[in-house]
């Protein structure tokens, strides 16, 4: 076969492929093959490894998997992390389908209150800081405060409640000192009969009615926590208005009760109590039952007022007869004077 010196331009004659010298400028030749294979590429050298921080989707493919790039069939849609809201339906290629609506944002997170984490804030402490609370910020309180710890609020009610019975009780006692005596002297100048009856109402002012108070003061708030939260949650049931069940209701009423620890102020200190009580109370239900203050004022006063008119009721139906009794009195007076 000719080949071509590169260099010189000069051809010669050979049999044989590789390295040769050209005979007419003494250049080194490399004739290649044209049949041999062709060789491969060298490898691209290895890109940097970078640290990465282990995590969820950092996990290798299982084994089988196609490699990156290549074509597989569609996976189902993987399901959504816990706490995330559902994804909208499949969208068509202008947007959602007529109708859709996104879903409602998730309820903002409760809090417990301090008294209920009381093990590890310490009594005193917890018990100052949601009295604090209660009294001052009851709105925001209650509108954060979890409902399902509804037994720190019957307890945190009955110790307020019950240091507030035991402070009027020995207001009423110290103050009812000077009015034994008062029935004292007027016991002396009665009659037996008549004595004894002042001393029996002086005994119900006295030591033993005070005592009795103060040892049954905790176990009455108990009865007067429960009873007033199975009234009003029943009044919010009739009014449709306890998506939170009972206790809701119940943990309103509860830290509500608290209030009545104003009764340690002497004098107008139970009055007081019982007006903020009833205000803290209907704000406390309408963010518990997150139905509004309106139906929380509703279910309030609503035992109150049918109280009332039970009472002019009875008031009136009473009266009638008293006057119809009166009446018939009068007309028998009026027939024995004609007939005599």
């Amino acid at each position: 076969m000719i080949a071509r010196c590169a260099r010189c331009q000069g051809t010669f004659t050979t049999d044989r492929f590789g390295a040769q010298s050209c005979p007419h400028c003494g250049t080194t030749l490399h004739l290649a093959d044209p049949g041999a294979p062709a060789a491969a590429p060298p490898p691209p050298p290895p890109a940097p490894e970078t640290a990465a921080a282990p995590g969820p989707w950092s996990a290798p493919p299982p084994s089988g998997a196609p490699p990156f790039g290549a074509s597989s069939p569609p996976l189902p849609p993987a399901a959504a992390p816990p706490g995330l809201p559902p994804p909208p339906p499949p969208a068509g290629a202008w947007g959602p389908p007529p109708g859709w609506t996104p879903p409602p944002p998730p309820p903002p997170g409760e809090l417990a209150a301090p008294f209920a984490e009381r093990a590890t804030r310490g009594f005193f402490p917890s018990l100052v800081e949601t009295a604090k609370l209660v009294f001052t910020r009851p709105t925001d309180f209650f509108r954060r405060v979890r409902v399902d710890q509804s037994g720190s609020a019957v307890l945190f009610g009955v110790l307020l409640a019950s240091v507030g019975t035991m402070a009027g009780a020995l207001y009423g006692w110290l103050g009812g000192a000077a009015s034994l005596a008062a029935m004292e002297e007027m016991a002396a100048g009665l009659p037996d009969t008549q004595a004894q009856v002042f001393r029996g109402l002086g005994g119900l002012m006295g030591g033993a009615f005070t005592f009795g108070q103060v040892i049954m003061a905790p176990l009455m708030a108990l009865i007067g926590i429960y009873l007033s939260a199975a009234l009003l949650h029943l009044v919010l049931m009739l009014l449709h208005a306890t998506p939170r069940r009972f206790d809701g209701t119940l943990t309103a009423v509860g830290y509500s009760y608290g209030l009545f620890a104003l009764g340690v102020v002497p004098v107008c200190g139970s009055l007081v109590a019982l007006v903020w009580y009833l205000a803290v109370l209907i704000m406390g239900l309408g963010e518990t039952q997150r139905c509004g203050p309106g139906k929380a004022a509703l279910a309030v006063f609503a035992p109150v007022i049918l109280a009332c008119l039970c009472c002019c009721g009875a008031l009136g139906i009473g009266g009638a007869g008293a006057l119809k009794t009166l009446q018939e009195l009068a007309n028998t007076a009026r027939d024995a004077g004609t007939s005599i």
